[in-house]
């Protein structure tokens, strides 16, 4: 039971961000309370990575912070701050140990996402205390020098308030967007917000049956209209309904319904490129199948046979009976296949949410609110979303941390 009058700082949601501020909020001595909707806080924090919890990704900060696309300056003040060496570390002192992959990929060596949770609720004393499960706040009054937070029924005073209630991914987990109403009751402008890191169903699927082929570090561009609109590269998987991958999932924020996008399959920067090559492939392989030659380019089998039926190519055929239509036909297929976006999908699926608080109206070094004192942002609520690989959960820890560090600031300073 929490019988506090007064609180240095209140955190709205008991997500990555609001807990790691609150285990900072603890080490400084600042009197505290986590307001957390679930029965429990950490629901989303727990399926991430599929369970395993890619928490950061080691590698120089200007590579790490390109993967936050057009937010990457605002997130690195925080990140900064609290950078990928820091987190890493932070954990390990809490007894968490850490695994480094070839990649770069970082997670608790036990690959158990509730590690890393434990070790949150472990640093935030007397957890009983601290964490109120069951809570949905409905509203946030500023008085003179504090603020009231009030759900249903009951209510708490503090000094300084934390909206840390994630974006709407997963909302089967308690993050359906919350927090932006809030922030926006609050005067805070909302950038309209859209599934992110999500895979994309297409139209027409001329893939159809080729669940689970995966090819690495391929080609993608993004048509609008008839006009490119996009580059990108990454890894590229095959649903059972369309197509996912980091290559997708990472640029998936930037696509429409309607918009086609054309997969370079080979191992050639363009077509022509890849025309010169095929031809004299062919030239020198007159008896050789051509699927055989098509599979010099790593294409799995199946997705070469598909191809090759695309083309009006029999699997049979050799290199020496290739018209010039069907070598057309095959370069189009294996350099610009084309597939049009039937929807991106949904927020139940989506395992990020692009939009959200408007950064131009929050201080990156102290996630503090430019329009109101005593009000801080942190995580997914903000709209910064970064890309597959442990980017999103670092800038949550980061700006957690560094809004506690603030708020400490702030309280020591008045003397409270």
């Amino acid at each position: 039971m929490v019988s506090k009058k007064m609180f240095d700082l209140i955190i709205i949601g008991g997500g990555p961000g609001g807990l790691m501020a609150a285990a900072e909020a603890s080490k400084y001595g600042l009197s505290f309370l986590v307001l957390e909707k679930n029965d429990r806080p950490g629901k989303k924090l727990l399926v991430t990575g599929g369970g395993q919890c890619n928490l950061t990704h080691v590698q120089p900060i200007k590579d790490f912070l390109s993967h936050y696309h057009e937010k990457a300056k605002f997130a690195g003040k925080a990140i900064r701050l609290f950078p990928p060496n820091d987190l890493i570390k932070w954990f390990q002192d809490q007894g968490v140990q850490m695994e480094v992959t070839e990649q770069g990929k970082v997670f608790p060596k036990s690959r158990k996402a509730s590690d890393i949770l434990m070790a949150l609720i472990k640093r935030i004393h007397s957890k009983d205390e601290h964490i109120l499960c069951g809570v949905t706040v409905n509203s946030i009054v500023k008085k003179a020098d504090f603020f009231q937070v009030i759900s249903a029924n009951e209510s708490w005073n503090a000094y300084n308030i934390m909206i840390a209630t994630g974006g709407r991914s997963y909302p089967s987990l308690g993050t359906t967007g919350d927090g932006y109403q809030l922030a926006e009751r609050m005067g805070h402008r909302i950038v309209e917000t859209q599934p992110a890191l999500a895979a994309v169903e297409i139209n027409d699927f001329i893939l159809d049956g080729l669940a689970g082929i995966s090819l690495e570090n391929i080609s993608i561009t993004l048509w609008r209209d008839g006009k490119k609109s996009g580059e990108y590269k990454g890894d590229f998987l095959i649903t059972h309904d369309g197509i996912s991958g980091p290559v997708i999932l990472n640029h998936a924020r930037y696509f429409k319904t309607n918009d086609v996008l054309t997969v370079n399959l080979t191992k050639c920067s363009h077509q022509e490129a890849y025309q010169k090559h095929l031809q004299q492939l062919v030239n020198l392989s007159g008896k050789k199948a051509v699927r055989s030659i098509i599979k010099q380019e790593g294409v799995p089998q199946r997705l070469i046979d598909r191809l090759l039926e695309l083309s009006g190519i029999t699997p049979s055929l050799i290199c020496g009976n290739l018209t010039r239509d069907q070598r057309k036909e095959i370069i189009k297929y294996l350099t610009a296949l084309p597939l049009e976006i039937k929807q991106v999908k949904g927020y139940e699926t989506a395992m990020a949410t692009a939009g959200g608080v408007a950064t131009e109206e929050v201080v990156g070094t102290s996630m503090s609110s430019c329009l109101i004192e005593g009000l801080y942002f942190a995580g997914e609520v903000l709209d910064v979303d970064g890309m597959t690989g442990g980017y999103n959960l670092q800038f949550a820890f980061s700006s957690g941390f560094a809004a506690a560090a603030d708020v400490y600031k702030q309280v020591k300073c008045r003397g409270v």
